[in-house]
């Protein structure tokens, strides 16, 4: 049986440019999975799933935008200066940049109003008024079915036509490495390894290159929590009440 090793691809226009597109993929991958579950949400008879609606949403606006936006890592590029939007999904596609700009990511819109509220009250007919409790209040958008799976729809072609790019981007990276030594890169390529670290040791600071400079890549991660609870069985399984008595 052959021997199968997978190493990081050394530095070279061709590998570059599959991490790009790969990068694009994963926010893409993003906005497809939380547009999915928003689809299903918002169509509950559950408040509190209809209450998720609006995160997911907004989780799906944010990364599809990384996609589309400026990006200060030295040489990711635009995806729409990579791939062209397809023509039907035009118009969704601008709706959903719109929301990202100007609603998600910024709070210019003329749909997240706050206003202050104050309660007033009178003890007679023509007794006099008192102010007695202030408060504030928000008003945010929400999302038709209709548009969460227009916006769906949207992120589906469009990683389609990306899948397309990254098939022929992985073809000219094989391509390049037949002319390679690939012996060396047997015996000495490097292959990832994760790093945990917590949070206080993260560099908020810190700005990735355009192609990992190091296998080393560091996961942010959570001290382990200890549950009291079996461990066997679905925990997100329906509870069943039995009555009293029963076995």
């Amino acid at each position: 049986m052959a021997e199968r090793k997978q190493v990081i691809a050394p530095r070279s226009a061709e590998s570059v440019r599959l991490a790009l597109l790969a990068g694009h993929n994963a926010d893409l991958g993003t906005a497809q999975d939380s547009f999915h579950v928003a689809s299903h949400m918002v169509r509950s008879n559950d408040k509190s799933e209809r209450n998720l609606v609006r995160p997911l949403v907004a989780e799906a606006t944010v990364a599809y935008g990384r996609c589309f936006t400026k990006s200060y890592v030295a040489g990711r590029t635009q995806l729409d200066k990579i791939i062209t939007i397809p023509r039907e999904h035009a118009a969704a596609h601008a709706s959903l940049m719109r929301l990202r700009n100007s609603t998600v990511a910024h709070s210019e819109s003329v749909l997240t109003p706050s206003f202050a509220i104050v309660e007033l009250q009178r003890e007679q007919p023509e007794g006099a008024v008192r102010a007695v409790r202030a408060s504030a209040m928000t008003v945010h958008p929400s999302y038709s079915a209709e548009a969460i799976d227009e916006f769906h729809a949207l992120v589906r072609a469009v990683k389609q036509v990306l899948l397309g790019e990254i098939e022929r981007a992985k073809a000219a990276l094989l391509a390049r490495l037949a002319a390679e030594d690939l012996t060396a890169l047997w015996d000495e390529g490097q292959q990832p390894q994760l790093l945990s670290v917590s949070l206080d040791s993260w560099d908020i600071h810190s700005r990735r290159p355009d192609y990992p400079e190091t296998n080393i890549i560091k996961v942010l991660v959570e001290p382990a929590r200890t549950f009291l609870m079996p461990s066997s069985g679905d925990l997100f399984a329906p509870k069943i009440h039995r009555e009293e008595g029963a076995i």
